[in-house]
């Protein structure tokens, strides 16, 4: 079966890599597992030897006989043809989600992913992007989506994962990451948490820059003309809030912070 560029399809064939992937999980039989993304199954009999139940949401229907294989093997397994982000995934009651994800899809699924609630995540990605996932502030990896994952979730690079371990071979690494969940009390205090979102993707805009050009630069991302925003800013300074700071070397919590007097200010 030829696979479908246009869904990004590299199907997972190292079974060590399978293994590492299911262990990091830690998945027992008290545990529903999503997976994104049937491939021709390797990944999924592996879960659905550990688990109590496995949903696995694919949108290629030519994929159907290596379902049926599965589905032969394994009775806790239960497939649904659609489209994962079109799916509402709070239907299906998982607590653990483990998956070789179609790349193109890795940043809304991911997002989707961190609005639920479940236990642990372990996910694959391209390499690239799973560095920018865990980069820590100060670094040049360090941006809008490590911030917004964070933000959200405790973040573990597991391994890397080279090309051979695919079928066809992307011409990309791959990365193994885990993402667990943080409990209500670990978070930041926000205010509001659409506002923090549009002031991180202001910032981002222009890492390099201070806070204040950056934000005075994106003043549209948080519905504000720029003499607002700089009154605004005014203020801050006056409550000791470090403007001068590039935006890549803020944390999280300086940035929950910026948004919280953002937010009360304007």
């Amino acid at each position: 079966m030829k696979q479908n560029k246009k869904l990004g399809q590299c199907f997972l064939k190292d079974k060590n890599i399978v293994k590492k992937a299911v262990d990091a999980a830690d998945i027992n039989k008290n545990d529903i597992v999503l997976e994104i993304g049937l491939g021709k199954g390797i990944l999924t009999k592996e879960l659905a030897k550990n688990a109590k139940k496995v949903y696995v949401i694919e949108l290629d229907r030519r994929l159907e006989p290596f379902a049926e294989e599965v589905i032969a093997e394994h009775l806790n397994v239960d497939v649904i043809w659609n489209d994962a982000l079109k799916v509402n995934l709070n239907e299906l009651n998982f607590n653990k989600i483990v998956a070789n994800l179609p790349y193109q899809i890795s940043s809304p699924i991911t997002f989707k992913f961190l609005k639920m609630d479940f236990d642990v995540a372990v996910l694959m990605y391209q390499y690239e992007f799973a560095k920018r996932m865990v980069a820590k502030e100060g670094t040049k990896e360090y941006g809008r989506l490590s911030v917004a994952v964070q933000y959200y979730a405790n973040v573990e690079f597991i391994c890397k994962v080279p090309p051979s371990a695919f079928s066809p071979k992307p011409k990309v690494d791959s990365a193994i990451v885990k993402i667990t969940k943080k409990e209500p009390n670990e978070l930041f205090h926000l205010e509001d948490e659409e506002f923090f979102e549009n002031v991180v993707r202001a910032l981002f805009q222009h890492k390099n820059k201070t806070v204040k050009k950056a934000l005075i630069n994106s003043s549209h991302e948080i519905n504000l003309n720029r003499d607002e925003l700089k009154d605004i800013l005014n203020n801050l300074n006056n409550l000791k809030f470090n403007l001068n700071e590039r935006v890549f070397k803020l944390n999280i919590k300086k940035i929950a912070e910026l948004s919280n007097l953002l937010y009360e200010l304007k």
